[in-house]
């Protein structure tokens, strides 16, 4: 992959990550507490993507980007340990809100894990612009 497609696709998978998070948003002001949660990950989940093809990676599944994820960008100290704890824990979360039929989110917890995707959408953003990938 050339360094210019590298950035084409790190822009797409940042622009899908913000789509994410503002309809995440939209689904918390709707009552979509599910719905809020599964965006919310998807929101983190691209600019994890979008952090990984810096080191010109690329997962197939969602769980080969947070191990890629981890062993490239965690384990190395590049990033803090915890953002992989709260994607992992978005992870699990959403597929509890798209698949399991018993399980379902309040407010209160629909909110949080939209504060986490938030929060790991701005500390990977600003890794992005630290290492020049951002303009």
């Amino acid at each position: 992959m050339t360094d210019e497609n590298r950035r084409l696709n790190l822009g797409v998978e940042l622009e899908k990550g913000a789509a994410s998070l503002r309809a995440a948003e939209l689904c918390l002001e709707a009552g979509l507490f599910d719905d809020a949660v599964s965006r919310a990950y998807y929101a983190a989940f691209h600019h994890v993507q979008a952090v990984l093809l810096t080191a010109g990676l690329q997962s197939r599944s969602h769980a080969g980007a947070h191990d890629l994820f981890y062993l490239h960008f965690v384990r190395t100290g590049a990033i803090p340990p915890h953002v992989a704890k709260l994607f992992a824990g978005l992870q699990r979360f959403r597929e509890q809100a798209d698949y399991a039929r018993a399980f379902h989110f309040d407010e209160q917890d629909a909110r949080q894990e939209v504060a986490n995707a938030r929060s790991i959408v701005e500390l990977l953003g600003a890794h992005l612009a630290a290492g020049g990938w951002l303009g």
